[in-house]
Formats: C-alpha cells, sequence, structure tokens
C-alpha cells in the first residue's frame, strides 16, 4: 500500500504514463494530473493499493470522459484514448489511470471529482448552468439535467440563484447556501470555471397541464415487417422537412423535455440527417426508438440523440419470431455498439407467446449491457398483430413477465390522471394527436401550431373510469386507453400486474 502524502512529477508521470518524456520543457499537463493534485492537498493520506490488472476501459467511462477528459488540454487531437474507436494498443494517460484507480479502490469518490474545479478555483470562480441542465417552469419550477434525464424541483429561492447563475457572477457574488452550490455540481447541474462564459438562463412557462413528452413519428418507412406492427401496412408517409424546426421551436417553448423519434424505422427517414444535425440547438432529450438492424459505428459517431432504445422481443427464437430471421443477432450488435459509443442504451420488450421461456436469459443479456431502461409491454391487437393470434400470450404470462421491467424514465401521466396526461403523439402527416394509437383522433397538425393542438387535448381522470378508487391507479395511470377499449374500461393487463385482479 502507498500512502500519499505528495504528488511528484516522477512518482504520477515517470511511473504510470506511456506518454512520459524526460527532460520535458512543456508547462502543460493532462487534466488528470491536475485534478490528482487538487485532490491530494484536499485530502491527504489518500493510500492506493498496488494495482496489478489492466485498466478497465468501461469504468466510470461517462462520468471520468465528462469530469476529466473533456477539460483535458490534449482531448480528441492528441488523445486517441477517447476516440469512438480507439487503437486496440491505445492505452490510456498516468492521470486517468491514477484517478481510476483511486476510485476502483473507494478511496475517493464521484463528489470528489466533480467538485475538483470549486476546489481548486475557490470564491472567483464563475458559475453557470451546466451545458446539459436547463430552467422548466412546469406546474411548478425544475432544473432539467438532460443527460440524465433528472428532474429537481426548485424552490422560489433557489430559481432566484440559478437565474443568476450566467457565468459572468462569481461564487463570492452569488453568495449561495454552500451546500446547494455543492449539490447542483455533484448533480451536474452547474459548472465552474476561472474564465467568465456567457450563459444565459432562458426562462419560459407551460400550459396546464405540461407538455413534456412528444412522440415523433417521422415516418411509415420499415425495412423489416414484425407481426406485432400496430401501423401494419400503410403508405410510406414522411414528416415534411421544412416543419421539424417550427416544431421542435414550439415544443421548447412549451417547456418540454423528452421527445421519441421512431417510426416505422426512423433511421431510414429521408430527412434523417437534417434532424439529427438540427437537434442539438434544443433544451431537449433526443430518444431514438429503433429496430437496430441499421446501427453502425459510422452512423453512431454523428448521432446527436442522448438515448437509443433497441427492440429485443426474445432471445434468436423469440425475437426471429416476430422480427424476421437474422435480426437477432443485428440487434444484439447494435447494443454493444450503442454501449462502446458510451450513448444511454434502452430496450422495448413486447411480451408474446415465443419468448415466455426466455425471460431469464433476457435479463442476463440486458444486465450485461448495462441497460438504462427496460421496458416491456403487451402488444395491443391491431395492425399486423391482428393477423397472428397463434403468437399472443395470455394476459396472466404478460403480467407476470412485465415484473422484469427496470429503469421508468417515462412518465406520461401524473396522480389522479389516466396515460397521456403528459403526452402528445406528432404522425408523419403533422397530424397531432394523443397516441400513435389513436391517428384517428385528431386534435390538430403542426402547421396550425402545436400548443393549439395540445389545448384541445382531453385528459381523462382515474375518478371517471372503473379504475376509481383502486390503490394502484395512480401508479399505472389506469394503463393503456387503448388495450382498455373505452374511455371508462380498465385495463386489465395492468390490473393483473398489480394485484387488482380482472
Amino acid at each position: 500500500m502507498t500512502v500519499i502524502t505528495t504528488l511528484p512529477e516522477n512518482w504520477l508521470c515517470k511511473n504510470n504514463c506511456f506518454y512520459y518524456k524526460p527532460n520535458r520543457t512543456e508547462d502543460q499537463r493532462c487534466r488528470g494530473y491536475y485534478v490528482a493534485q487538487i485532490l491530494t492537498k484536499s485530502r491527504p493520506q489518500l493510500k492506493l493499493e498496488p494495482v496489478s490488472e489492466a485498466f478497465d476501459r468501461n469504468f466510470k467511462r461517462q462520468l471520468l470522459l465528462n469530469h476529466l477528459c473533456i477539460s483535458c488540454p490534449f482531448y480528441v487531437e492528441d488523445c486517441d484514448f477517447t476516440s469512438v474507436q480507439p487503437p486496440e494498443s491505445c492505452v490510456p494517460c498516468g492521470g486517468l489511470i491514477f484517478i481510476s484507480n483511486l476510485l476502483r479502490q473507494g478511496e475517493i469518490t464521484d463528489s470528489d471529482i466533480k467538485l475538483a474545479n470549486l476546489r481548486e478555483l475557490g470564491e472567483n470562480c464563475y458559475v453557470r448552468l451546466s451545458n446539459d441542465s436547463y430552467v422548466k417552469s412546469l406546474e411548478d419550477d425544475y432544473l432539467y439535467q438532460i443527460a440524465r434525464d433528472e428532474l429537481y424541483e426548485i424552490n422560489q429561492d433557489a430559481l432566484d440563484f440559478v437565474t443568476r447563475c450566467d457565468g459572468f457572477t462569481t461564487v463570492a457574488d452569488l453568495d449561495p447556501d454552500r451546500e446547494f452550490l455543492e449539490f447542483c455540481i455533484v448533480e451536474d447541474l452547474l459548472d465552474v470555471s476561472k474564465e467568465k462564459v456567457r450563459w444565459p438562463v432562458i426562462r419560459g412557462k407551460s400550459p396546464v397541464p405540461s407538455l413534456r413528452y412528444l412522440e415523433w413519428v417521422i415516418t411509415r418507412r420499415c425495412n423489416i415487417s414484425c407481426a406485432h406492427c400496430y401501423l401494419g401496412d400503410q403508405a410510406h408517409i414522411e414528416f415534411r422537412p421544412e416543419l421539424i424546426r417550427p416544431l421542435l421551436d414550439e415544443f421548447t417553448e412549451m417547456q418540454g423535455l423528452r421527445v421519441l423519434v421512431s417510426g416505422g424505422e426512423p433511421t431510414l427517414y429521408a430527412h434523417f440527417d437534417l434532424l439529427n444535425g438540427i437537434l442539438p440547438e434544443y433544451p431537449v432529450r433526443a430518444v431514438l426508438l429503433t429496430n437496430g438492424t441499421t446501427i453502425n459505428r459510422k452512423l453512431l459517431k454523428r448521432l446527436n440523440f442522448h438515448e437509443i432504445q433497441i427492440s429485443l422481443d426474445g432471445m434468436e427464437k423469440g425475437h426471429e419470431a416476430i422480427r424476421g430471421q437474422g435480426n437477432f443477432q443485428k440487434a444484439i450488435r447494435s447494443m454493444e455498439l450503442v454501449r462502446e459509443a458510451g450513448i444511454d442504451l434502452s430496450v422495448a420488450t413486447m411480451v408474446h407467446r415465443l419468448n415466455l421461456d426466455e425471460w431469464d436469459s433476457m435479463k442476463d443479456l440486458v444486465e450485461s449491457m448495462e441497460v438504462k431502461e427496460w421496458s416491456i409491454d403487451y402488444p395491443c391487437i391491431k395492425g399486423r398483430w391482428d393477423l397472428y393470434p397463434e403468437l399472443r400470450s395470455g394476459m396472466r404470462d404478460a403480467a407476470d413477465r412485465m415484473l422484469y421491467a427496470f429503469g421508468g424514465s417515462y412518465h406520461g401521466t401524473s396522480s389522479g390522471w389516466t396515460c397521456g396526461r403528459h403526452l402528445a403523439a406528432v404522425l408523419p402527416s403533422a397530424d397531432v394527436c394523443k397516441c400513435a394509437l389513436f391517428p384517428e383522433i385528431r386534435m390538430g397538425s403542426v402547421e396550425n401550431g402545436l400548443a393549439r393542438a395540445w389545448a384541445r387535448m382531453t385528459h381523462v381522470p382515474i375518478s371517471e373510469t372503473d379504475c376509481a378508487g383502486c390503490e394502484s391507479a395512480d401508479i399505472c395511470g389506469g394503463g393503456c386507453r387503448f388495450r382498455a377499449g373505452s374511455r371508462k374500461a380498465r385495463d386489465e393487463v395492468m390490473c393483473l400486474l398489480h394485484k387488482g385482479g380482472c
């Protein structure tokens, strides 16, 4: 065991760094070196056990990338290790190895890394909202951390404080509650720097109820014919490119949080490159819903989505029973590539008769891929699914398999209301409707305004359904209205899932 009381260059660089050059005259060092200096000053008596195993490039990858590598003077141009596809022989710098080993051995925490800048710069550093954080005024005021898809409710004092965090005001001038400031830095809501960086805090106000989630079907075009597809065989309609910006502009003005881009297969959309290029301009979390057959490294390198959801409907037998031969390995390979690229990965699965015996294997697979969220559903009898009664499972079997789900970042409802309280769908025709399962119930169009269409949306209270009085109603939101069959009826699959019976 080594007790680290000082951090001489010879110890950190010469003995740990592949890139060390003796007798160097340049002052520049990697960011890991500087952070290590800060940590050893604020945390004397750090202990480091001898390390024998090879560097694990997946350990705390996103944390180290965001809080060490991105601010490093050698990042990208001079650093092969942090590239999307580093050479096999590429090794990390000594600073990254040192910080990673301290984290793995529990000598420092994630918070220590995130607070390093504040400890180094002190009261004279400038404070601003982080690149992925925005004030969202919904029914209440929140800070939204897009990269992690987290909403933090804030009171008026906190709102007044973050509104002043414009990148031109110092910690000393802000005079914040220290505990709150450090909390915001640890949660990636605020950044500090020694230089002024103008960062205006954009304010707005949502309608009531707020429209938080936009299901955006950009194309009917698809490269496979899934047995359970609710769209069936429809014409290849595509969302008009001139309406992309107006839709995103208005959704942003309405304080929207997440846009779920789907199809068809959305990567086959004729104007996908245009849409992908525009997305970074908007303070919303972009989620790509794909069948996984078109994902490759070249596409991932230029994607501007925060999350990719890949459909996985079983192991090889179950998946290909409804998605076609050869598509299971494509889905698995896509999952591997998304994980390799450092993009959040989620999985969506439909329960059907031929995957009922595959769930433990799927669970092992999903966990090994470090999936952020696993959403599980029971297909609605619509489109092609009406033609395959032999593939349908029983409702009890479906409810039992839904227990494998985890994550739960998608919240389309709120207490006392049925599904869709904060959700709208936009179809390739530019029509706005409650849900893509109800295309015939048109509330308006993007051309005439998303806000105007949202104002016409009907929202069904739980008290007006057969779910009134059920202790699980606020958890399931009354289930799927389409699957329930009417405005008033219960979704029997969800009743079974939540032990309410049918």
